[in-house]
């Protein structure tokens, strides 16, 4: 590298003359400047400390009046170093710095005259040598001495300047390396000592993604033993084979371009291939500038398996919830769980088992096998546990845990029947998994009890279909008998009945043992036995155990038991005037315990059968039975409930041979409130009559059981489908509360005559009629209180040909007024007289709240 001077510098001959002595003085000034530096730069371990140091030793030296260092960059020069001195004006615009770094060639610029007239330096740009490259590593920009020679020796000594400051570049940026290089394992030493104790997989690799470290946890969750060697092991051999891809092509190369990646992704076991779910982040750890500075990449990877798989578990919980909602019947609700309820708790496959109540087996489907029934007292897991009612863990050949059978439970904690769920391997049960198999028990449970309320519900709408259409008592106790056991899932039925004089006549089905039928034979009314006393004294006598005969009748044969029954009732029936009329046996073969909801049944039973008797016993006089019967519709156990006055009437719309379809019914509840039913089947004659009679006894049946008020009209669509049409309105007075909760669909609104008040409609809202509600319906609650009346009625006590329906009501309302004061009784008799020329049905219900 050498220097041109400029064109009108003085020649070296001219500076030569002017004395010998100045050149010495020059030379020697620029070697002690040389040594100068190169004492500064010796130590000097970042390029940026070179420039600054480099600058300080040259500033305000005679040789030099003013120095700037620029450091080759990524942009380009970077100004790094200067000595504070004023450069004349507009010097520094014309410095071409970087054509000199581009090309590598020095210049030097002619002096500028001052503003006074002195004279300027010359400016030299020089490139600063890199020994370890092909490109200059900065530029130096120097002024010789202004008036000075621009000499072979000037230019020499810039020159070795800029050389002496390169090669102290060169020594810098090599210290940093070495530097950085004992830095390294120093650092992931530390490294190491802050992840040891970590709960993740923490794994430390090269930019090149070798792996150097596991810590424990890491090597825990990927199968890899405490000795095994992780120096042959690639950062992606981690991933799970589907992820390697991924990692290759993406996370490294993103954690190293940017720093750092974080993504959801899969390890993999090294020792069974099991894939993990984790929260994956990826970085780097630099100990200097750019890539070439990059000690290492370090992973971390959170297991969060058990969040993928809760939150897995929680969908297939609420797909099983909503499929179990919509399931009808004992098989739907069992297929729902056996195909949906795998994915709940990891399971390969659940099976599971009904208990039908009083039955001695159990109905057994799921899995890969077909349906069975197993006895209850087999030794079957699914046995034990509905027997036991506990959980019974199975377990396999090692005595791990593979499977659970789980008892499921009614509302009271007996067994209904019970979950057998298996893994495919040994399983840690905690209590997690507990919690959640409790859950899906407790789903699988509640839709089976609903199904059995759906069942028994149905059950008794075709009970209360068959007795509709008999015609003689010997066709209602056929019924009875086939029927009513059948509705209940109870055996060996039998009805007693008062014969001539002091003599009991038991009737039976041909399928009871003639060894059982001999036993009652020439029964008397004061025989002690269960069946004859219910008929004697009116007395639900019910037997949960034959120790409970034994303890109740001390002393007495007990034939049925010997026949295999352990459960045992004898229903009472009753006539006009709460007379007993008949007694109902029958039994169950296992333990049944009676909850209310089966008595409630039972109730429903002995008022379907205690109509039935009555109406076949008056069935000589067609029209007469037409009378009674409806005046029967109402429960005939029911007593009116304290705090009411209760007055019901019925009058058909046609006389001679034909039933209509209005209706009404009392049921009592507890608390002493009273639920008031008045229905409207459309149609007359047989069909109307039957339809009615199934209406009304599912609404007695749904009312007993107690389902919510606003749900009654909606399960009774679901139970009977959309093949009838009618109107109902449901009105529950509560005496104690002083309150009356109306339900209304498509029927006429009831009235109240509030004490010193006019009569007014009970306004609800807009309901579909029956067999078309779809959704629960809104109850309306309004007052009730002493003195006050209610009127509830079915459209013909107000619906005239060819008169508007709203002068109808009015026309009630006026009725009402004048015999406001009178009693139930007297109202009734009044409304039926005043309002007298439909030509349909009419059914009325007066209540009075006595206070």
């Amino acid at each position: 590298m050498s220097i041109t001077p400029p064109d009108g510098a003085r020649s070296p001959d001219v500076v030569a003359a002017t004395g010998a002595d100045a050149g010495a003085v020059r030379g020697d000034q620029r070697l002690r400047l040389l040594a100068a530096l190169a004492t500064a730069l010796s130590d000097a371990s970042d390029p940026d400390e070179v420039a600054r140091r480099a600058v300080k030793v040259l500033a305000g030296t005679p040789a030099l009046p003013f120095v700037r260092l620029h450091l080759a960059g990524p942009d380009g020069p970077r100004p790094a170093a200067a000595d504070g001195v004023e450069v004349p004006p507009a010097s520094a615009d014309g410095w071409p710095v970087a054509a000199v770094l581009a090309d590598g060639m020095p210049r030097l610029l002619p002096p500028r005259s001052t503003d006074g007239g002195s004279a300027a330096p010359v400016v030299a740009l020089l490139p600063v040598p890199d020994p370890d490259g092909d490109r200059p590593a900065g530029v130096l920009v120097a002024a010789l001495a202004p008036g000075g020679p621009v000499d072979a020796d000037a230019r020499a000594f810039v020159e070795l300047v800029a050389g002496q400051v390169g090669t102290a570049l060169a020594l810098a940026r090599a210290r940093r390396r070495r530097a950085a290089d004992r830095a390294a394992p120093a650092e992931l030493r530390l490294f190491q000592a802050l992840v040891e104790r970590s709960g993740d997989f923490i794994a430390v690799a090269t930019p090149d993604g070798r792996t150097v470290y596991v810590n424990p946890a890491g090597r825990a969750l990927v199968g890899l033993g405490d000795r095994e060697r992780v120096d042959g092991l690639g950062l992606v051999d981690f991933a799970a084979p589907d992820a390697r891809e991924l990692w290759r092509t993406e996370l490294i190369p993103t954690a190293l371009r940017e720093g750092h990646h974080r993504a959801e992704s899969r390890l993999v076991r090294r020792d069974t291939g099991e894939a993990i779910d984790v929260d994956h982040q990826t970085f780097t750890v630099a100990t200097g500038d750019g890539r070439d500075g990059t000690a290492f990449v370090a992973t971390v990877a959170r297991d969060v398996s058990d969040r993928q798989r809760a939150l897995r578990r929680a969908e297939a919980l609420a797909r099983l919830a909503g499929a179990l909602s919509s399931a009808r019947g004992h098989e739907a609700i069992v297929e729902v769980v056996t195909t949906v309820g795998p994915a709940v708790v990891d399971a390969v496959a659940l099976r599971v088992a009904l208990a039908r109540p009083g039955r001695t087996v159990l109905d057994v489907a799921g899995g890969d096998v077909t349906a069975e029934r197993v006895p209850v007292d087999a030794e079957a897991p699914l046995a034990r546990a509905v027997r036991d009612n506990a959980a019974l863990p199975l377990t396999g050949v090692d005595g791990r845990t593979t499977g659970l059978c789980l008892p499921l439970r009614y509302g009271d904690g007996a067994a209904l029947g019970a979950l057998e769920v298996r893994w495919a391997g040994p399983v840690a049960e905690d209590e997690a998994l507990r919690n959640l198999l409790d859950a899906v028990a407790g789903l699988c449970s509640q839709a089976l009890q609903r199904a059995e309320l759906t069942g028994s519900a149905q059950a008794m709408a075709g009970f209360a279909a068959r007795l509709s259409v008999t015609r003689s008592t010997a066709e209602a106790i056929e019924v009875i008998l086939d029927a009513a056991t059948t509705a209940l899932g109870a055996e060996l039925p039998g009805l007693a009945m008062r014969d001539e004089g002091r003599r009991v006549r038991l009737w039976y089905h041909g399928d009871v043992p003639g060894t059982l039928a001999a036993t009652f034979r020439d029964l008397t009314v004061d025989d002690p036995r269960p069946i004859v006393r219910a008929l004697r004294d009116g007395e639900r006598i019910v037997l949960r155990d034959r120790a409970d005969f034994a303890a109740r009748f001390p002393g007495l044969a007990d034939p049925v038991g010997g026949h295999g029954l352990v459960t045992t009732v004898a229903l009472p029936l009753f006539g006009a005037g709460r007379r007993p009329i008949a007694a109902l046996g029958f039994g169950w073969r296992r333990e049944r315990p009676l909850r209310d909801s089966d008595l409630a049944l039972l109730d429903t039973v002995a008022d379907l059968c205690e109509q039935t008797l009555e109406r076949v016993r008056l069935a000589a006089a067609e029209h007469n039975l037409v009378t009674r019967l409806a005046g029967r519709l109402r429960s005939s156990s029911l007593t009116t409930p304290r705090g009411l006055e209760v007055a019901t009437r019925y009058r058909p719309a046609m006389s001679g041979l034909h039933l209509g379809g209005d209706w009404y019914d009392l049921v009592r509840q507890e608390g002493d409130r009273l639920a008031v039913v008045l229905g409207d089947v459309v149609g007359h004659q047989v069909e109307a009559a039957a339809d009615m009679a199934q209406l009304r006894t599912m609404l007695n049946t749904l009312i007993r059981l107690g389902v919510p008020l606003e749900e009654v009209f909606l399960r009774l669509t679901e139970l009977l489908g959309v093949g009838f049409l009618g109107t109902c309105l449901v009105v529950v007075v509560d005496p104690r509360a002083r309150t009356a909760r109306v339900a209304r669909a498509g029927h006429p609104h009831p009235v109240v005559l509030p004490t010193g008040a006019p009569p007014r409609t009970v306004q609800t809202e807009n309901a579909m009629p029956l067999g078309m509600v779809d959704r629960p319906m809104t109850v309306t609650t309004i007052p009730f209180g002493p003195g006050d009346l209610l009127v509830a009625y079915t459209d013909g006590l107000v619906e005239r040909r060819g008169r508007p329906y709203d002068e109808g009501v009015g026309a009630l309302h006026r009725a009402l007024v004048a015999v406001r004061d009178e009693p139930a009784e007297a109202i009734a008799d009044a409304l039926l007289r005043d309002l007298a020329g439909s030509e349909d049905d009419q059914a009325l219900v007066v209540l009075r709240h006595l206070g």
